[in-house]
């Protein structure tokens, strides 16, 4: 089948429309194009330029407002881990209060740890952006869908957190030790000097720091 001449990438057709018309405007007679179609044309490519304009424009603002929003989770959801901290910390604080927050309650029942625990459950999932230079953000969460950053299955501790330099590596002895993290989200301070793409995996461990399994692995270009 062969190629169509038509470009399909608004950018590629943006460039090729503008040419496709300037040529039969400058050779309208040799193509026998009659005054109204040569007008017809002129008048869709003025309505084209227009409305792609106006895509363009709120595509970029779509992305500058997702940045800004993705900078205000940021701020915000760090003033309430703090303020949730402190709640925590306070004696105090009554477990009908930590409900009405909607923080974790205190698991007052003690069970058997099972050494199974943290083999059988699934791998943690992670999630990691720059958010500043020289800085990335881990959050880590339950495979399941529907779970937020910070959660934890019943029996687990919290996530071991592994990194690679140049991408996910083929050897798993490049893999280097990050951090033992009980709260998400982990910032990891990176001393890069230039642009370098990291590699992050995590696994579960429980009390007794028995480890599970890894979940798959992400990368992220961390700026200098």
């Amino acid at each position: 089948m062969a190629k169509d001449y038509v470009p399909e990438k608004d950018s590629d057709f943006n460039s090729w429309q503008k040419s496709f018309v300037d040529y039969i405007i400058a050779n309208a007679s040799a193509l026998v194009v009659s005054t109204s179609e040569k007008n017809k044309l002129v008048s869709l490519r003025n309505s084209w330029k227009t409305d792609y304009l106006n895509h363009l424009t709120a595509q970029n603002a779509a992305k500058g407002a997702t940045e800004t929003k993705e900078e205000t989770r940021d701020s915000y959801e760090t003033a309430i881990r703090q303020l949730t901290r402190k709640f925590q910390a306070r004696a105090e604080t009554t477990d009908s209060q930590r409900e009405g927050l909607g923080i974790t309650v205190p698991d007052r029942i003690r069970t058997p740890l099972s050494e199974q625990i943290v083999q059988s459950e699934s791998p943690p999932k992670v999630k990691a952006r720059c958010t500043s230079p020289k800085q990335v953000r881990i959050d880590w969460y339950p495979s399941q869908v529907g779970t937020d950053s910070g959660a934890k299955p019943k029996g687990i501790d919290g996530v071991a957190i592994w990194y690679a330099e140049g991408g996910i590596p083929t050897d798993n002895a490049l893999w280097r030790f990050l951090a033992l993290d009980t709260n998400s989200p982990y910032i990891h301070s990176v001393g890069n000097n230039a642009t370098v793409t990291l590699a992050y995996k995590a696994q579960w461990f429980d009390k007794r720091k028995r480890m599970g399994a890894f979940g798959n692995p992400v990368t992220v270009a961390v700026t200098a």
